[in-house]
């Protein structure tokens, strides 16, 4: 059985991807949680990851780091799966598209990090959006998300809701962090990309993750799941 390190479901963006990967893999995997914020965290941590980073996977006692590694194993173990689409040049695509996100954004990123369980323009009372899209680079790196989706939609979606068409993939779990920051904070999309967000928002493995992330909220307490715009 493999087994996939993960951080707290609310805020880890990058584990979110990895246990989405898996899922789309159809393989048998367990998920164990190792709340970064903890006293023993980084010795525990230090024993699972040679990176130091998660997610990792672990699968007959090698260690897969980094969360596009994770989907590129998984999908060598089951290629017929629905992390990547069939077609060659869509798969092409669908990477190109998983890598952009993988390495860019990272000023909005900063400035609007990833809170499942938080909305906080109404946390707050009071349009925090404005302030945190007004942040240098944020604006730009908002509509090029919205362009990047726009684009791939176009060339691959044939209508479908996703990226690729009517099958959710690979492309589209790395895009849903992003996708759950526009609405953490009330950023306001055009109304295409705002379809695909709410689409990827509301595939079925998408919410099952963030209603896992609602249960650990309640488990440990909605303010010690907090984010910092």
């Amino acid at each position: 059985m493999m087994r996939l390190i993960i951080g707290g479901k609310w805020s880890s963006t990058w584990t979110m991807r990895g246990w989405l990967a898996c899922r789309l893999s159809g393989l048998p995997f367990e998920a164990e949680t190792l709340f970064l914020s903890r006293p023993d965290s980084k010795a525990k941590l230090a024993e699972v990851s040679s990176t130091g980073l998660i997610p990792v996977l672990i699968h007959d006692g090698f260690q897969v780091t980094d969360t596009l590694a994770i989907a590129e194993y998984l999908w060598e173990l089951a290629p017929a799966s629905a992390i990547w689409p069939q077609d060659r040049l869509a798969r092409a695509a669908a990477r190109m598209s998983a890598a952009e996100m993988h390495a860019h954004f990272a000023e909005l990123r900063a400035a609007l990090p990833m809170n499942l369980v938080k909305r906080w323009p109404i946390a707050h009372g009071l349009p925090s959006n404005v302030k945190l899209l007004a942040r240098p680079g944020v604006a730009t790196n908002v509509a090029r998300v919205q362009e990047s989706w726009r684009q791939t939609r176009a060339a691959w979606g044939s209508g479908g809701p996703y990226l690729f068409g009517a099958d959710f993939t690979f492309a589209d779990a790395m895009w849903a962090p992003m996708a759950s920051r526009f609405r953490t904070y009330a950023v306001q999309l055009a109304p295409d990309a705002q379809a695909y967000a709410d689409a990827v928002l509301t595939h079925p493995l998408v919410a099952e993750w963030i209603a896992g992330a609602e249960a650990q909220a309640r488990e440990i307490g909605w303010d010690a799941c907090a984010a910092f715009p």
